[in-house]
């Protein structure tokens, strides 16, 4: 079986599909399809909630290619920074292709928290994380101030997501118990887009339908409050990676806000212990500018071309003993079977079920996409 280089040729190799059960943003599940007046139902509600989704944000092109450009080397110089390890400890946050680099505030999320869900995470205490640089504010910041996007003095927390090709984020909302609204992200290095009301599964990838498709272009400012914010996930999906991307995440901390810090842990945990507890979600692989011009291998490639050998090998290894014993029982005298009479075949039931198994295993991988 051929191997994907990312996650997007995974997906693109699959037969589009709809799920039979929708899930409302609001958790409500419906069936649909089963009649007409279904389907114009759930047409009806999807439309709606993508009307309430667009009228809550605001999308404006500011930067121009050469400030792009700019900026796009002082991100370079983050990942080179992070890369020889010249920032704090919870700055950089590595996954596999995305980087993330906290500066000014940094907060707890995903497998880093003892209790999973909403509402469980955390700011870091004051100073684990990097200040905000002062090029962010120069190039970025006060360009979105003078524009009127945001107000003066609004942004204390800053955010760079670096996506290689496949690369993605799963379906979230920014913390609401953390994040005051308005959430603001400018894109540099290529064109993507973020959708919102999509559900994620694994083993293999597939993303379904948003019920938003918003392209964002390269030097483009984001806006999201309200309804886009608040009440329905939004995501990066690895088929709209296609080029390496960074997105620079604009954000303001609530005052009350819940913070770990030295207070609420024990005065005898040392920080070795500390770091422990925080589980502190690390990767071995470095953001590399030049990787998105290079063919990468996901993991779960790997292990499909490892089992595709293991049955060839296995079958190759059945075939080679039935042959063996068939030729030592022929030259045995007073055998049972001659050249006329071979041996019986295997089961009947054991052929079948290889393949059959063969078939699950290629279709799961194949399943189709929405």
């Amino acid at each position: 079986m051929a191997g994907f280089t990312d996650l997007r040729e995974k997906l693109k190799s699959m037969t589009p599909h709809r799920d039979k059960v929708f899930e409302y943003s609001n958790g409500e599940k419906r069936k649909y399809r089963e009649s007409d007046d279904d389907e114009s139902e759930y047409e009806e509600r999807r439309d709606a909630e993508a009307r309430k989704v667009k009228s809550s944000i605001k999308q404006a092109s500011i930067f121009t290619q050469e400030e792009c450009a700019l900026i796009e080397a002082k991100i370079d110089e983050v990942v080179a920074k992070g890369d020889k390890g010249l920032y704090r400890e919870h700055t950089v946050d590595r996954a596999p292709l995305r980087n993330k680099y906290f500066f000014g505030e940094g907060y707890t999320y995903g497998s880093q928290l003892e209790k999973r869900g909403p509402g469980q995470e955390r700011l870091y205490s004051k100073g684990e994380v990097d200040e905000i640089p002062d090029w962010v504010h120069e190039l970025v910041i006060d360009r979105l101030v003078t524009h009127g996007v945001i107000p003066e003095g609004f942004v204390n927390s800053a955010v760079i997501n670096d996506y290689q090709p496949g690369g993605c984020i799963v379906s979230h909302v920014d913390p609401i118990h953390i994040f005051e609204r308005p959430i603001v992200s400018v894109s540099f290095f290529s064109d993507s887009a973020l959708c919102f009301g999509c559900k994620f599964q694994f083993k293999p990838i597939r993303v379904s339908e948003p019920v938003l498709y918003l392209p964002v272009r390269r030097g483009s400012v984001t806006v999201l409050s309200g309804y886009a914010a608040d009440d329905i996930t939004h995501c990066i999906r690895p088929q709209d990676i296609k080029e390496r991307r960074a997105v620079i995440i604009l954000r303001k901390t609530r005052p009350d806000a819940p913070r770990l810090n030295s207070s609420s842990l024990s005065p005898s945990i040392h920080s070795s212990e500390r770091r422990h507890i925080l589980k502190a979600k690390r990767s071995h692989r470095k953001a590399d500018p030049d990787a998105a011009h290079r063919p990468r291998i996901l993991e779960m490639d790997k292990e499909l071309q490892r089992r595709s050998l293991s049955s060839r090998q296995r079958r190759h290894g059945d075939s080679s003993s039935e042959n063996s014993w068939r030729r030592a029982d022929e030259r045995e005298p007073g055998s049972r079977y001659t050249h006329d009479h071979a041996p019986p075949a295997t089961s009947q039931n054991e052929t079948p079920l290889r393949r059959s198994q063969d078939f699950t295993f290629a279709r799961g991988d194949g399943k189709p996409t929405e």
